[in-house]
């Protein structure tokens, strides 16, 4: 897992306009100033996608709901094998062309998460 955490990380860091800033549970991504979505520690990328989108991403087994929060309005995907990151960098990049960054997952996740334990 840590090495496909890694590839994300690489990924988005390469792309023009990148940020990538770090905080108490994870890694908050963005591009040209939109928040693409935050990735925990523990490889858990939580995506800034409103309720219809997120039931269009879970109807076509793109992403999930968290467990935690169904009714979060935001979609998340475990990063865990090569397919994991190609899915999470199309959705990165999804959430940019979207103008998904409404909601601010960096945020959320500093607010609502526990610190990943390793």
């Amino acid at each position: 897992m840590l090495k496909e955490f890694w590839e994300v990380v690489q990924a988005v860091g390469n792309w023009p306009g990148a940020a990538i800033t770090r905080d108490r549970s994870g890694l908050c991504l963005t591009l040209n100033g939109v928040n693409l979505g935050h990735l925990d520690w523990d490889g858990r990328l939580v995506l800034p996608f409103g309720p219809e989108m997120q039931n269009e991403l879970v109807a076509e087994k793109m992403a999930n709901r968290e467990p935690d929060y169904p009714n979060g309005g935001h979609a998340i995907i475990d990063v865990r094998t090569a397919d994991d990151v190609d899915r999470a960098l199309w959705l990165l990049r999804f959430a940019y062309l979207s103008g998904a960054s409404k909601q601010d997952t960096c945020r959320m996740a500093a607010a609502q998460r526990p610190r990943a334990q390793f």
